[in-house]
């Protein structure tokens, strides 16, 4: 059993497009070796989705960081239950447990989206909010939890029960407001639509300036091709009046 445990981890190791091939081919292996009802719990094992895989792999790679996230999680349990009970500073408890909680799940998404630029898998916002609400729920719920540690998630972590309340807010301590942590991916994604407005800023003001560089230099052109022209009409006329003034001359 214990060598079956290691090989149904390293199927959740593997890159997410060799899942299926390898997750068949152990069933098969087992199958033949006889162990038929090993070979069918394996091969019941559903392909994890994107937001799953990259999570298992952030167990498997940032251990400390996930193991945070959970102790994280069971202080804003605590938290949450001492709040329901309206115990002592309950309040003031809470919002530091939700802040911790926010932190650890904040460090763990954005390694999750440097993972899956380095696996050369498109990042979307769709796909960080669900790894950062997955990480979430599977944090405070028991068997969510075993699977987040044990980098074994298939799907999504969805809240329930106590889970639903990380998202809590209370209103400001009595003795000084708490400002509620920013959504770090909502920050990165105003930051890049700001970054992109700005391009497109410089962009039609690179493109107004270089027109009227353009125009400048004709005008420049025109005005050198006008000035050639008037000096040499003056030339002209003063050669002119030369020779007259040498014919006024000769008369005397």
């Amino acid at each position: 059993m214990a060598k079956l445990d290691q090989e149904v981890d390293r199927l959740f190791e593997l890159p997410l497009e060799d899942f299926t091939a390898a997750r068949n081919e152990l069933a098969r292996r087992l199958k033949g070796e006889g162990d038929a009802p090993a070979a069918e719990e394996v091969k019941r094992l559903p392909k994890p989705s994107v937001a799953a895989w990259t999570i298992n792999q952030l167990s498997r790679q940032r251990k400390d960081a996930v193991g945070a996230l959970v102790a994280a999680a069971a202080k804003l349990r605590k938290a949450q239950e001492r709040a329901l009970q309206s115990e002592g500073d309950a309040g003031n408890a809470l919002r530091q447990a939700q802040e911790d909680e926010r932190r650890a799940i904040r460090g763990l998404t954005h390694q999750a989206q440097q993972l899956l630029e380095a696996a050369g898998r498109p990042v979307s916002s769709s796909v960080l909010d669900r790894i950062s609400s997955t990480l979430r729920a599977a944090a405070v719920s028991d068997e969510g939890r075993a699977a987040l540690e044990a980098g074994r998630l298939s799907g999504d972590v969805k809240p329930s029960g106590f889970d639903a309340l990380a998202g809590l807010e209370l209103g400001p301590a009595p003795s000084r407001g708490v400002a509620p942590a920013r959504d770090e991916l909502a920050e990165r994604r105003r930051e890049k639509r700001e970054r992109e407005q700005k391009r497109r800023e410089l962009k039609e003001r690179a493109r107004k300036l270089a027109a009227e560089a353009r125009a400048a230099e004709q005008e420049a052109e025109r005005a050198e091709r006008e000035a050639v022209a008037a000096r040499t009409a003056a030339e002209k006329k003063r050669q002119a009046a030369d020779k007259v003034e040498q014919e006024l001359d000769d008369l005397d």
